[in-house]
């Protein structure tokens, strides 16, 4: 098999501190190797339904290009257009190669939320923008007392924000800040993240098995639970 990714193994907490230097060292390599931002998110939000067909064929054993034939040519994602079919394919592909054997295994086979978390976590693996997205605004709306929502403006004033200090933000027109804006949100939505309340979205806290919870955190993202979960 020819997967694009490597699996991290992580061994429990009783062994030695080297699992524990690992696993710091792979942090302070993620800070360094941030991607760049990307809007790519506005035409493939969440997936869901699709993203679990491609899990299963993945966990059945199939390499990038026998998975391809299986999604494009025999239409196995249900996607009538050839051009979306492809794209479709190739973003929730790259989403799913950043999950390790055991979140892929729970993504499939764990509890309907559970999944849908994981999911998230695998988009802000890929998606910078929508990392920070999470842990400057939507962490903020989940852990207020009093303002547990994200309002139009929330959206605005962060890509505003990423224009007066990233080139590739500051050249996207009104436009495409208006479908990221609705791709966020309807990830957050789709998610469990969060629900529709006229024009605002309500922050909903998750609640996960323990053992994807601690799994994440063993790995080195516990910056990632953070956005999405809340906590220090």
């Amino acid at each position: 098999m020819t997967y694009k990714y490597a699996f991290v193994i992580i061994v429990h907490r009783e062994t030695d501190n080297k699992c524990l230097i690992c696993v710091k060292g792979l942090t302070e390599r993620r800070k360094m190797n941030r991607k760049p931002y990307s809007s790519a998110i506005k035409k493939t939000p969440f997936k869901y339904p699709i993203a679990k067909k491609i899990a299963k064929l993945m966990l059945d054993g199939l390499d990038y290009d026998e998975l391809y034939k299986k999604c494009f040519d025999e239409n196995y994602v249900e996607i009538e257009s050839l051009e979306r079919r492809r794209e479709v394919t190739n973003v929730i592909y790259n989403r799913l190669c950043a999950l390790d054997e055991f979140l892929l295994k729970e993504f499939y086979n764990g509890d309907v939320e559970t999944s849908k978390f994981i999911l998230v976590y695998a988009i802000a693996k890929t998606d910078t923008l929508f990392f920070d997205f999470l842990f400057e605004k939507y962490r903020d709306a989940l852990m207020s007392q009093e303002r547990r929502y994200l309002s139009i403006d929330d959206f605005d004033s962060f890509f505003e924000s990423k224009k007066q200090v990233d080139l590739i933000v500051a050249k996207w027109g009104e436009f495409t800040l208006k479908c990221l804006t609705k791709g966020y949100r309807n990830i957050l939505v789709e998610s469990g993240l969060g629900h529709r309340e006229r024009k605002s979205i309500v922050v909903d806290r998750m609640m996960i098995h323990p053992a994807v919870e601690e799994h994440i955190e063993l790995i080195g993202d516990k910056d990632y639970l953070k956005a999405t979960l809340g906590g220090d």
